[in-house]
This record gives C-alpha cells, structure tokens and sequence, in this order.
C-alpha cells in the first residue's frame, strides 16, 4: 500500500538520510521517532516530494503528492489575513478537495481573522482543514505540540478513526503516545531507519539514546 525507498537525501555534501527502506501493507498508525536533526521532517518532505531526493514513494501504487496525503507540518503554514471559514474553503479549492461534510473536530471562531488566534487555534484551524477529506495516507508532524490536553484527546480520537481505512504516520516526542496506539515505530538514526514492532517497543530507548 506504502512504499518508501529514499536511497540518499544530502543537503549540499551532507548525507541526512540513506538507504531508506519502508513498506506498510495495512491500515493503521505507525510513529516515526529520533532525535532533533536526524531527519524526520526531512524524510515526510521527500515523501510529498517537497524535497528533492533520489528515490521515490508510492502510496496504492500513486506518487505521493499533497493531493492525495493529508500534510501537516510542525508549524502548519496558515493565513491570518483569512477568517478559519474563508481558510477552510481556500484549502480545498487548493488542493480540488471535494468537502466530505462540515463536521470539525475542533471548535475555533469561524468568523475572526487567524492573525487574532493563539498557536494552538491556528493548529486546530489547519487540522480541521486536512481533515475535511479523506486521504489514504496522513503524514502528521509534532500534530500534539501547540494543542491542549482536551485537543490532544480529540484528535487521538480522530487519529484511530482515520486509521481503520488510511495510513496515518506521526511523528512525536512523546513515547507513551505512540507506545499505545503505534502498529509499528520507526526509529531513525544515523541516516537509517530501524523497524520495531509491537512486542519490540520496549527496547526503542536504549538504542534511540545509544551512542
């Protein structure tokens, strides 16, 4: 369903990733972890195709493209000059989404302009934004920074719902998050990846914090 294969990724004569390997075959929420610069955001940017790299991804045999993955960055780019209703609307003519229903997983003024909201409303903005579409693939970077414990809970929530039919890949620094709902971890360090399952997760600090 999901196939990654990043053979390199430099930046100038700066190897970030390298031989990168990944298939996912199922529905469901896998994490992605590892220290800062070790190149999660980088690797989520050569899957949409945002970085160049020599590889490629796949996802139901389709290039990964912003049109068909649900994308949101740490810090989700977002336009104050709009009102949350207006930026709704410009994200899906953007990206030709064909609005599933109006239903919002968060609740944010409507009708005040983005500029007047806090860095946790303007997150919950962008993710009811993504989420007005159904993707086969989301690809959610640091989704839980910025919002608030009730936030976090509501989009849980929503994460295992959407990952009874989609991929959902998440980045995080909380552990405990992915250790719970997480059907595979994939540790990156050194410029590779390491797999972990399940019953393995146990094992994922000591070789994240080995030197």
């Amino acid at each position: 369903m999901l196939k990654i294969i990043i053979n390199h990724k430099k930046y100038k004569d700066r190897t970030i990733l390298e031989n990168i390997n990944i298939s996912i075959d199922c529905p469901g929420i896998y994490g992605v972890i590892g220290k800062n610069g070790q190149g999660k955001t980088t690797l989520f940017k050569c899957m949409l195709s945002l970085e160049s790299f020599n590889g490629n991804c796949f996802i139901n045999e389709e290039k990964v493209v912003l049109k068909n993955a649900g994308w949101v960055p740490t810090e989700p780019p977002i336009y104050g000059e709009l009102t949350a209703e207006e930026f709704y609307d410009f994200y899906a003519h953007l990206l030709d989404v064909k609005i599933k229903n109006n239903n919002r997983i968060f609740e944010v003024p409507n009708n005040q302009l983005i500029r007047e909201f806090s860095t946790g409303m303007k997150k919950k903005t962008y993710l009811n934004a993504v989420f007005q579409k159904e993707f086969p693939i989301y690809i959610l970077d640091e989704p839980f920074n910025g919002l608030d414990l009730e936030s976090n809970y509501l989009l849980m929530n929503h994460i295992r719902t959407l990952s009874q039919k989609s991929i959902v890949l998440i980045s995080s620094h909380i552990l405990e998050i992915l250790y719970k709902d997480c059907d595979k971890i994939f540790l990156l360090k050194n410029k590779s990846i390491f797999k972990f399952e399940k019953e393995k997760y146990s094992k994922i600090e000591k070789e994240l914090f080995l030197l």
